[in-house]
């Protein structure tokens, strides 16, 4: 692992040979396999290693700027080493002290789970504490250094290598899962018997590379004040390596503007969520855990959009919900969220999301996930549906069901949900009688057939991200192909203007829940294509009011019409930046970093004289586009369902 620098500000031109300052856009980074770093700045610019800059998929707001730290917590070698005569003992002793290391090491991690998390969310952890102690595991090791005279790094991976293949090969679905978890183990146990600290290194301030991040990893950096986290596996913002002074002091700036706007957070926080001609425009958050609930008042946020519940079998490690403890989750979660409503989303288990029940898949995303599981296990089912059941008595919510590709999967769920009330009735259950029920518009079939499942539901809430790569082709986590994944994408904004047309004429709300909901510059394009509600991270939510209250709901329309007749998603991409720079400037200096130097250039020409004749060019095309911009009603989105209504085949 390299060492970290010190800050920027503090070293300009003095970083540490080992990694160099670095800007960074909050988000996650695609750097590839090594930190964008190799030598301090000064030797870098003589060696003729000039700025570099990375761009992935960010997904917390903000700017970060320090040095870069690479973190490569890959699994330690072992080889086998004969022990002397007489050493046999001090071995065991040895493996002995790096279990009670390890063990130190989980009860912290525990210990910060547990308050910052919740007590289920730190059972993950404890299961790992307790395989240290397992007494087959625990004797295997000591036997084999004792009877085969061998070093304890050896033993470990030896005899937990064989139990991890053992777990994977056999028919069990939740062994195969706890496998991860045992390796883990046995990455832990080697490293503290060699007394290496990965964390030792990383220094509070930095920008920490790695190729993937462990939950007990994220967990520790918690405590370390780091500034910003940048994954190989999972997306990231822009990075900036070896960036140059002018760069350095726009991002200095760009950071201040953002501290600035994050301190005027309270102030929108309470202000009215509506477009600047009174139509109202509803704002909620996506949660995955309990504690975040308080985070709603914190950034104005009208109700729960979108509570992930898998989060509780995930965190928990094991293949069944509690029925009670379910319950106890949701009420709680009801009871602080209302008088707003909770959106609660029925386990969307697969896809990306490996649980203790999920079987090994070629393509995961095209396979045995969301309703799809919960149709085959209907004991997972119809837990959720009475915990939630019974939490709808403390307040408002919405079942929101994953995955919807065909009809029969609706009237499935619904006839479920049915059984349950009545066994609720009989055990004399208070419930609210008349919970929506809505779906997910992420799979293309229900958006090419959204006038039909629009009849059988009360909501659609659309998935952009799976929308987006389904309606592409495109698996955004493949690097040979993940630039070709864009929400943007003509295509894409018609399946959403073809499901938000179907909603208006059944009279359901419509929402938007996916990635593409946090991004500001997308909001008047989302509200212009007829959706009612965006559910986004709470903290992008400030950012998203500020927008929504600068717009006309009538310009949004335009502009969407517009983007519709676009053919690529760089053309959209381009209109939409264009028309927040003309209506929402303040906002797209902070968003886009080109706008940001457009002002500095306009400045400069302001200065020079040449300001007049550059305003009356900008005039000239904005009539010119004016001219142009067509209506939503002008694009023919819908394709023509076939005759009779119901879902055929």
């Amino acid at each position: 692992m390299s060492d970290s620098s010190a800050d920027v500000a503090a070293s300009e031109g003095s970083a540490s040979a080992d990694a160099p300052p670095a800007a960074m856009e909050m988000g996650e980074a695609n750097p590839g396999k090594e930190a964008p770093g190799g030598e301090a700045q000064s030797s870098a610019r003589a060696a003729g290693r000039e700025e570099q800059v990375l761009s992935g998929i960010g997904v917390a707001p903000g700017i970060a700027i320090g040095p870069a730290c690479l973190y490569a917590a890959d699994a330690p070698e072992v080889q086998a080493r004969s022990l002397e005569e007489g050493t046999v003992e001090q071995e065991v002793e040895r493996f002995e002290e790096a279990v009670e290391r390890a063990e130190h090491e989980l009860e912290t991690v525990i210990s910060v789970t547990r308050q910052r998390l919740g007590e289920d969310s730190a059972g993950i952890f404890e299961a790992q504490r307790l395989m240290l102690r397992d007494e087959a595991l625990y004797e295997a090791v000591v036997e084999h250094i004792r009877s085969d005279a061998v070093n304890a790094g050896f033993a470990i991976d030896a005899v937990l290598r064989h139990h991890r293949q053992r777990m994977e090969a056999g028919p069990s679905e939740y062994l195969r899962e706890r496998a991860a978890d045992l390796s883990d183990v046995q990455n832990r146990l080697i490293r503290h018997l060699r007394r290496e600290h990965l964390l030792a290194n990383v220094k509070p301030g930095s920008i920490v590379f790695a190729e993937d991040l462990s939950a007990a990893d994220v967990v520790l950096f918690s405590r370390r004040r780091l500034r910003g986290f940048a994954i190989d596996h999972g997306g990231a913002g822009e990075v900036v390596a070896r960036p140059s002074a002018a760069h350095r002091e726009r991002y200095h700036a760009r950071r201040e503007r953002y501290k600035r706007q994050q301190a005027e957070q309270k102030d929108l926080a309470s202000l009215p969520s509506e477009t600047a001609d009174g139509t109202p425009f509803t704002l909620s958050a996506n949660i995955e855990f309990s504690q975040e609930v308080r985070l709603l008042d914190e950034y104005g946020a009208d109700g729960i959009g979108l509570f992930r519940t898998e989060m509780l079998l995930m965190m928990s490690g094991d293949v069944t919900l509690s029925a009670e403890s379910t319950f106890e989750t949701y009420k709680d979660v009801v009871e602080r969220t209302a008088p707003q409503t909770t959106t609660l989303r029925l386990l969307d288990l697969g896809g990306d999301k490996l649980l203790p029940l999920a079987h090994r898949e070629e393509n995961p995303f095209l396979g045995w996930r969301g309703i799809r599981v919960l149709l085959d296990k209907p004991e997972l089912l119809k837990t959720q549906l009475r915990a939630i059941l019974r939490a709808s008595a403390f307040g408002p919510v919405r079942i929101l069901v994953p995955m919807i590709t065909h009809m029969d999967e609706v009237h499935r769920v619904r006839a479920a949900l049915e059984e349950v009330k009545s066994e609720l009735r009989a055990e004399g259950r208070r419930f609210d009688d008349d919970v929506p029920l809505g779906i997910m518009v992420e799979v293309p079939a229900v958006a090419l057939r959204a006038g039909t499942f629009a009849e059988a539901v009360d909501f659609f809430s659309v998935g952009t991200n799976d929308l987006t790569q389904y309606v592409l082709a495109t698996d955004r986590g493949n690097d040979l192909v993940a630039r070709e994944y864009d929400e943007f994408h003509p295509a894409v904004l018609a399946m959403i203007k073809r499901a938000a047309n179907a909603a208006q004429a059944a009279d359901i709300p419509i929402s938007v829940c996916g990635e593409v909901a946090g991004d500001a510059r997308a909001t008047p394009l989302l509200i212009g294509l007829g959706i009612d509600e965006l559910s986004a991270s709470p903290t992008f939510l400030p950012e998203i009011k500020r927008v929504v209250r600068a717009v006309d709901r009538s310009e949004t329309r335009a502009l969407a019409g517009s983007a519709l007749s676009m053919h690529t998603a760089d053309e959209v991409t381009e209109l939409v930046n264009d028309w927040m720079r003309r209506r929402a400037a303040d906002i797209m200096r902070f968003l886009d970093p080109e706008a940001e130097a457009d002002d500095l250039a306009e400045e400069e020409a302001f200065e020079e004289g040449a300001f007049e004749e550059e305003a009356a060019a900008m005039e000239n095309d904005r009539n010119s586009a004016s001219a142009q911009d067509l209506t939503a009603e002008d694009v023919d989105t819908d394709l023509p369902e076939p005759a009779g209504g119901a879902e055929g085949g």
